[in-house]
C-alpha cells in the first residue's frame, strides 16, 4: 500500500514507465544498433529538452508558447547571418540571445497588456517568424561563412570537446539550475502560485505580470539558445528546422507530469518526457519505419499518458 501511494504521488511515474518500456523494447528488437545510437539520441534529446524546459516553466505559470519552434530556427538563422556580417562570433551570440529575450518580452507584453490568450498570441508569431525565415533564406539552408569555420566557440558549443556533445552538458546544467530555481527559490514558489491560483497569489502580494513576464523571457531565451547550439552542431540552419517543435515540447512536458492548466510540473518529468519522445522517434528511424508513423503514434501516446495520469488517483482511492 505504501508503494502504491508513492506511485500515486510521483508526478513523473507515467514518463518513467513510458521511457523504460520503450527503451527495453527497442533494446531487445534492435540490440547493438540501438545502443550505438544513444550518443546521437542524447544530443537530440538535449536540443528538444532545452526548449521543453522553457515551455514547462511557462506552462507552470499558466501560459503557453506555440512559437518556440519558429523562434529556435529564427534565432539560429539570425546567429548565422550576424556572423556572415563579420561582427564576430561572440557578439553575434550575445545579439541572438538578446533577440530571443526581446521576443519573450513581446509575447508577454501583448498577452498581459491586452489580455489576449498566449495561445493565440504565440500561434500568430509562430507563422510570423517562420514566414520571415522563408523570406530571408528563400527556403534554402544558411551556413556559416568560411571565416568562422573552426572557431573555438562554435566548435565547443556544437562539437564534442570532452568526448561527448557539449549540448548534453549544457542541457544537464540548465536542468539542474532550473530545478533548483523551481524548488528552492522565491520565484519558483511564485511561479507555482500564479499558475495554480492567480487570485490568491495576487492577494498574497505576488506580481502576476512580473512572474509571467520572466517565464515568457526564459522560455524564448532557451528556445533561442537551443537554436544556436543546433546551428553550431550542424554548421548552419535550414528553413524547416524546428517545425513542429512547439507541439513536441508541450507533449514532453505533459507526459512528464505538467498540467496544461498551470501550477503543476517538474523539470525532471519534462526531461523524462523528452527522452520518451526521442526514444520512440529514434527507435522507429533505426527500424526503417516511415518517420510519419512517429507523428501518428505521438497523439495516442499523449492521450494514453494523460489517461493513465488521470486514472491512477481514482484507482488508488478505490
Amino acid at each position: 500500500m505504501i508503494m502504491l501511494n508513492k506511485i500515486r504521488a510521483n508526478k513523473e511515474f507515467v514518463s518513467i514507465l513510458s521511457f523504460m518500456i520503450l527503451f527495453i523494447v527497442f533494446t531487445v528488437i534492435l540490440k547493438s544498433s540501438w545502443i550505438q545510437n544513444i550518443p546521437i539520441m542524447l544530443r537530440n534529446i538535449s536540443w528538444l529538452g532545452i526548449v521543453a524546459i522553457g515551455q514547462t516553466i511557462l506552462l507552470i505559470s499558466g501560459e503557453f508558447d506555440l512559437s518556440v519552434g519558429s523562434v529556435t530556427a529564427f534565432v539560429g538563422m539570425s546567429f548565422v547571418f550576424l556572423t556572415r556580417l563579420g561582427i564576430g562570433v561572440i557578439p553575434a551570440f550575445i545579439c541572438a540571445i538578446l533577440m530571443s529575450m526581446i521576443i519573450g518580452l513581446l509575447n508577454s507584453f501583448i498577452t498581459l497588456k491586452f489580455k489576449i490568450s498566449s495561445l493565440l498570441v504565440t500561434l500568430g508569431f509562430l507563422f510570423f517568424y517562420r514566414g520571415v525565415i522563408y523570406l530571408i533564406s528563400k527556403g534554402f539552408n544558411v551556413s556559416f561563412p568560411e571565416s568562422v569555420i573552426g572557431n573555438l566557440f562554435i566548435e565547443f558549443v556544437g562539437g564534442k570537446p570532452l568526448g561527448f556533445h557539449s549540448a548534453i552538458l549544457i542541457f544537464a546544467f540548465i536542468g539542474v539550475v532550473t530545478t533548483i530555481i523551481l524548488t528552492r527559490t522565491r520565484f519558483g514558489n511564485h511561479l507555482f502560485a500564479v499558475g495554480r491560483d492567480p487570485e490568491t497569489a495576487l492577494s498574497c502580494g505576488i506580481s502576476l505580470n512580473r512572474t509571467k513576464t520572466i517565464a515568457f523571457v526564459v522560455c524564448s531565451s532557451l528556445a533561442g539558445l537551443s537554436g544556436i547550439i543546433a546551428t553550431c552542431n550542424l554548421s548552419g540552419v535550414g528553413a524547416n528546422f524546428g517545425k513542429g517543435l512547439e507541439f513536441e515540447t508541450v507533449a514532453a512536458a505533459v507526459i512528464g507530469g505538467t498540467l496544461l492548466s498551470g501550477g503543476v510540473g517538474t523539470i525532471v518529468g519534462t526531461i523524462l518526457g523528452t527522452s520518451t519522445l526521442w526514444a520512440l522517434k529514434s527507435g522507429l528511424i533505426i527500424m526503417g519505419v516511415n518517420i510519419y508513423i512517429y507523428q501518428i503514434l505521438l497523439g495516442p501516446l499523449l492521450i494514453v499518458a494523460i489517461a493513465i495520469k488521470e486514472a491512477l488517483p481514482r484507482f488508488f482511492r478505490e
